[in-house]
């Protein structure tokens, strides 16, 4: 791994989720705008910082508990609990030698990064950024999600619930539905939440785990996280849809609001909570990005975190981006690392989806992200079109082999072949 710029400004994480807050709409057809970066530096939040500390000043929980072997999460999470007050402390110090308040920090991180989230003046920021103990620096940005035009309503929530259930062309690409139902691994879903009753999705609910990073609850009032948890793991009934690893859990993380904004340093947040309760075999899916530029493969909080959490055994699916540009620049797709696979877009008939970021280097797979039908808001279903609907196929046929994907055939595009992903 290349050494990280101690004085790294990051580029945006300019998102590429769905927004729709439609409540009255159970059955809706709409197609994944392509996101842009407002200016080459990003959405900057003045005064406002993510600094990750040198792991030999304070070491990751992650790093501590590698050699341990979890197969319960409250055991595991006990640990984490002791290590990061050890963590949190040390850090605390590091501030007080730089006569910074702890009142200034926003959010600390231990498990997969030991760093914070800190408000500082220009002349704090001078000061702290020469300190010996940090490895990375860099501005905390604002991410928003554009907002979509609802195409329309096909039929009410009951009659959704009455339709005979019907296998999408995604899940049919992807080699078919399996049994997630009886595994014991969860798929985190890093988004806009999970509708909690859904009568299609097998939805962790237990505060513990379900969380919220933007305040209420961790119910999905949008739809973007719904329909990913619903191509990844719908159950296999009689109605609606079904998943790839149909059945299996799915954890609600939701880090955007219902009106789709958030920041770098709040997916840091839901990436440090699942750090603290994933066992070995577990996935999470990022439905989420934006440009970052030259560097990005190498440099970034949003790198070391994710890296770090692959390393410790779990599984992670990305969306490599929604810009028909190339996906090297583009965080988190941009990132490579054992377990992490970063998912292009194709049509149910296998031609390369024109919206979807391209480049076999970072880009390890592809699925089916055009025309993806999945669960939605209230109980119902809809048909949305992004990487975003790609990168979930891959998530559940990780979690349904208990490995990285397998590929059946490929899609040329741009004198590239794409393996296509299957379980």
């Amino acid at each position: 791994m290349k050494k990280l710029n101690k004085f790294l400004l990051s580029a945006s994480l300019t998102t590429l989720l769905i927004t729709s807050c439609q409540n009255e709409s159970t059955s809706v057809d709409v197609v994944e705008p392509v996101a842009e970066a407002t200016a080459s530096e990003g959405n900057i939040i003045p005064g406002q910082y993510i600094v990750v500390f040198k792991d030999s000043e304070v070491t990751p929980t992650s790093k501590i508990l590698s050699k341990s072997a979890f197969t319960d999460r409250e055991t595991k999470a006990k640990s984490v609990r002791d290590l990061s007050e050890v963590s949190i402390s040390k850090m605390n110090s590091i501030l007080a030698k730089n006569t910074l308040e702890e009142s200034k920090v926003l959010n600390y991180y231990t498990t997969e990064i030991s760093g914070i989230t800190i408000k500082l003046s220009d002349e704090e920021f001078q000061a702290f950024s020469k300190d010996s103990n940090i490895e990375i620096i860099e501005h905390d940005r604002i991410i928003e999600i554009p907002n979509v035009e609802v195409e329309k309503t096909t039929t009410s929530e009951t009659a959704q619930k009455m339709m005979a259930q019907t296998t999408p062309c995604g899940i049919s690409n992807a080699g078919g539905a399996a049994n997630g139902a009886s595994k014991d691994q969860w798929i985190w879903i890093i988004d806009t939440g999970i509708d909690l009753d859904h009568p299609d999705l097998n939805v962790v609910t237990n505060t513990t785990y379900a969380k919220s990073f933007v305040g209420g609850t961790a119910n999905d009032c949008n739809g973007h996280g719904t329909h990913v948890a619903g191509t990844a793991a719908a159950i296999n009934n009689s109605i609606g849809v079904v998943g790839v690893s149909a059945g299996a859990s799915v954890v609600p993380v939701r880090v955007f609001g219902c009106s789709g904004g958030t920041s770098t340093s709040t997916i840091l947040s839901g990436i440090n909570h699942v750090g603290a309760y994933d066992i070995a075999g577990d996935v999470v899916n990022l439905s989420l990005g934006g440009y970052f530029g030259s560097g990005c493969s190498s440099s970034s909080s949003y790198r070391s975190a994710l890296l770090a959490l692959s390393n410790s055994g779990t599984y992670v699916a990305i969306a490599a981006g929604n810009s028909s540009a190339n996906t090297a620049n583009y965080d988190p797709g941009c990132i490579n690392g054992t377990n992490i696979y970063t998912v292009a877009s194709m049509t149910c008939n296998g031609g390369f989806s024109s919206f979807s970021n391209y480049n076999m280097n970072p880009i390890d797979v592809i699925a089916t992200g055009s025309s993806v039908y999945s669960t939605y808001l209230n109980g119902g279903y809809a048909t949305l079109s992004g990487t975003s609907m790609a990168s979930p196929h891959v998530a559940g046929i990780m979690h349904a082999r208990g490995s990285g994907p397998s590929s059946s055939g490929s899609v040329s595009f741009g004198g590239e072949n794409y393996p296509i992903a299957v379980r």
